[in-house]
């Protein structure tokens, strides 16, 4: 007798190597987005480009991966799962040999659109072969567990290839690490997969039109919100004619992509998901998320400057927040099953942060170790694995079964949009609270000016013990006094960031604790209040 996971595999296959094969597909699919991030400097060295060019490259690939939901589920209907997963391995393939060739900053940023589109088969390949190994109750909660768990988990995984990578060679041999991080998951799971097996629901249905105007507008409109997002403040925001067009777009394609979904009798996104209260309580809960998340950038800053942290060590750390992450996650899955309140589970995990938050807090200001950061890194990570199983879970199971696939591609798309929100976030204080704490530095250097003088002296000391000239020694001191007022005021700026996501941390878990207590009463008010 047959058992569940031999429903795709062939007979032959252990339990053991079904596993092997999916995580091999999915983790270098996932994981490369972390990588990515982490070779900023080197991707704006090797294009050319500013940050804010590289950063858009990087939501572009979310972009194809949240546009692209409905047309990749009508396109792979047409064809036999194996074949079309074969396909789109040689286009993915094909489409990374060609950014490994380019320095084309144009190309990058269309081609990763392209892979995020991709990158669509390979997850929900493997999420349809997740959800096959459970028993039907528990199938959703613990394929949710074990596709998020993976997917956050491994992103801290990444910075380790990022430390090795980045640092001897140029950033387009990233593409190039891809093909080959990819092709041994992408062979096993051909070679494990059963010829015929079909793991779409629905039949082939060769009649159905692609809805391509849907697809663009759709992409369109993401397309402008985000780069509203990552260009506003390069642009100075609404004081920018540029950007004022660009939101007006943004609207336009918003309204036209609303009024088709209203009028098509199969739409592209089934628009009445948003009549349903716990689909719009958990896009909330997305949006409240992906900002209390926030950036590790504000984190790296402080290993730098404040730890002394080389790559290396950097990226051997952030292994703990992947630790957090994956038993986060199956602890969510194992309160889920066992009935625990939503509500609960969601002031856990936003505890977590708090706790991340108000940790960072105190050891910005003093002389902190490695292992200072070990403890806080680990609820990061914590919070991330029981929040995004949890909302994701809630949402999804939201609405009826019939548009749940809609649910998830509007998740997707909120979790694009915030994810660009918070980098944003991060840039906005990054500039403004940065910039404010320089010039008090510089202000109060020169009304101190014994202090300053003091340190400077100390400075040129140094660099003289060193061998360098007294015109020399003049020119470093008063550079090295300039980098370390730069130094302080980041950590500054950090400390302001934690604080103020501190405080909306505390907000957003005051409305979870009492909200639904408000509403109770004022229904029993309004039931009192309404004549029978």
């Amino acid at each position: 007798m047959s058992t569940t996971y031999h429903h795709s595999f062939k007979s032959w296959v252990p339990r053991w190597l079904m596993v092997l094969a999916i995580l091999l597909t999915l983790v270098p699919v996932t994981a490369v987005l972390g990588i990515y991030m982490g070779g900023m400097d080197s991707a704006m060295s090797y294009y050319a480009a500013d940050s804010y060019d590289i950063k858009f490259s990087i939501i572009m690939f979310y972009l194809g991966v949240a546009s692209g939901f409905s047309l990749e589920k009508t396109i792979s209907t047409k064809f036999a799962t194996k074949p079309y997963f074969t396909m789109c391995c040689i286009l993915f393939i094909l489409v990374n040999l060609i950014l490994y060739n380019t320095q084309n900053l144009i190309l990058l940023i269309v081609f990763r659109f392209l892979n995020g589109m991709l990158a669509l088969v390979f997850v929900g390949t493997s999420f349809n072969l997740i959800f096959q190994q459970f028993h039907s109750q528990r199938s959703r909660v613990l394929s949710y567990a074990f596709l998020y768990g993976t997917m956050f988990g491994s992103v801290p995984l990444s910075y380790i290839v990022d430390a090795v990578l980045f640092s001897n060679y140029n950033f387009n041999i990233l593409f190039i690490l891809i093909i080959f991080s990819c092709l041994p998951g992408f062979v096993l799971l051909f070679v494990c997969l059963k010829n015929g097996v079909e793991l779409r629901k629905e039949k082939t249905r060769i009649k159905d039109k692609v809805d391509w105007v849907s697809f663009v507008l759709y992409a369109a409109a993401l397309t402008t919100v985000t780069y509203i997002l990552c260009y506003g403040q390069y642009y100075n925001w609404f004081k920018s004619l540029h950007i004022i067009l660009t939101t007006i777009t943004f609207v336009i394609l918003l309204l036209l992509f609303v009024f088709r979904q209203l009028k098509l009798e199969t739409p592209y996104v089934d628009l009445s998901i948003y009549k349903h209260r716990n689909f719009r309580i958990g896009m909330l809960m997305l949006v409240a998320f992906y900002i209390t998340k926030g950036d590790t950038s504000v984190s790296f800053g402080f290993f730098a400057n404040g730890l002394n942290l080389d790559v290396y060590h950097k990226s051997y750390v952030m292994i703990i927040n992947g630790v957090g992450v994956i038993f986060g996650a199956l602890l969510t899955a194992r309160f889920i099953l066992a009935g625990v309140r939503i509500r609960l589970i969601w002031l856990t995990g936003f505890a977590s942060f708090l706790f991340f938050h108000i940790y960072m807090i105190f050891i910005l200001g003093n002389q902190a170790e490695i292992l200072d950061i070990i403890l806080p890194l680990f609820f990061q990570g914590f919070g991330n694995g029981i929040l995004i199983v949890s909302i994701v879970i809630f949402y999804a199971t939201g609405v009826p079964s019939e548009i749940g696939f809609s649910a998830s591609v509007t998740g997707v798309s909120y979790r694009c949009f915030t994810f660009t929100l918070s980098m944003a976030l991060v840039t906005f204080m990054g500039l403004r609270q940065g910039s404010m704490h320089y010039n008090n530095f510089a202000e109060d250097i020169v009304i101190t000016n014994p202090v300053s003088a003091l340190r400077l002296q100390n400075y040129k000391e140094t660099l003289l013990s060193h061998g360098a000239s007294k015109l020399q020694a003049s020119a470093g001191a008063r550079k090295m006094l300039g980098k370390a007022v730069g130094v302080q005021s980041n950590l500054l700026f950090a400390r302001d960031y934690y604080i103020y996501l501190s405080c909306f941390i505390i907000f957003v878990m005051l409305g979870i604790a009492l909200i639904p207590h408000f509403h109770y009463h004022l229904r029993k008010i309004t039931d009192k209040l309404t004549p029978i």
